[in-house]
């Protein structure tokens, strides 16, 4: 992209003046007042783009997490049962395709996503809505081969074979948390420049597959009780004594 530039006509000779010096401003009687710290402007959000294709920064550690959202109660698209849990993915013997993702961010999203990368398991349109659990991919971006089935639920009479318009990743059941930490917790914690304030799952509600900063993901974790053991990952009160303890040993 060109960017045009407008250059400044010459600045004209400014004239002297023949005015005599202007008296020195009166002493204001109204002291100073001090910045409160809740009227401070946030700090701006850390990016949502990983700063390598690996989506780990220098330590290794993971850059930008991700939250995927599911139905958990019965909904039909052509015909078929569209739900699917936390209780779902935890009952998989094997990889679970992320499909019948059929929006071009979204999709883009999880093109993004590198094996070993964890998530969010978000239960949408729910009784609560909200995160329900950890999930982690397993395998990376591939065409996602429901789009070209006609019975599938998602299926896309565009798509072509040939020129892909749709992918998936592969994920597995890492933990269900004890309470869904739902929607209205999360809203409420973005209000008046909260920690989530910035979160996408709020900035963009409609969308299936979001980033989510790490800030974001730690704090999230806290509202629903876990503890992280240093790379993110969530454990639970016998497993983070446990870790504490190795330490101390």
């Amino acid at each position: 992209m060109r960017l045009f530039i407008h250059s400044a006509p010459p600045p004209k000779k400014a004239a002297k003046s023949k005015s005599k010096a202007s008296k020195p401003a009166a002493k204001s009687d109204t002291k100073a007042t001090d910045t409160k710290a809740s009227d401070a402007q946030p700090s701006a959000p850390s990016s949502l783009e990983p700063s390598s294709e690996t989506n780990r920064d220098a330590s290794g550690a993971q850059e930008i997490y991700w939250l995927l959202k599911a139905e958990p109660l019965p909904r039909y698209e052509n015909g078929v049962n569209v739900a699917f849990s936390i209780d779902d993915l935890a009952a998989c013997t094997e990889p679970e395709p992320w499909g019948g993702v059929r929006n071009p961010q979204a999709c883009k999203n999880m093109r993004a996503m590198r094996k070993g990368d964890l998530g969010f398991f978000y239960h949408s349109n729910a009784k609560p809505s909200g995160v329900a659990g950890i999930l982690r991919v397993v395998e990376e971006a591939k065409v996602d081969e429901t789009a070209f089935d006609e019975k599938d639920a998602y299926f896309d009479k565009k798509s072509v074979r040939e020129k892909p318009r749709w992918f998936c990743v592969g994920v597995e059941f890492v933990k269900k948390f004890g309470e869904v930490v739902d929607l209205a917790t999360l809203k409420k914690h973005a209000e008046n420049g909260g920690k989530l304030r910035d979160m996408q799952l709020v900035k963009q509600s409609r969308l299936s597959v979001n980033r989510v900063r790490r800030e974001e993901w730690e704090y999230v974790l806290e509202l629903a009780g876990e503890k992280g053991d240093g790379d993110g990952t969530a454990l639970d009160e016998k497993e983070a004594e446990d870790t504490a303890a190795d330490a101390e040993e």
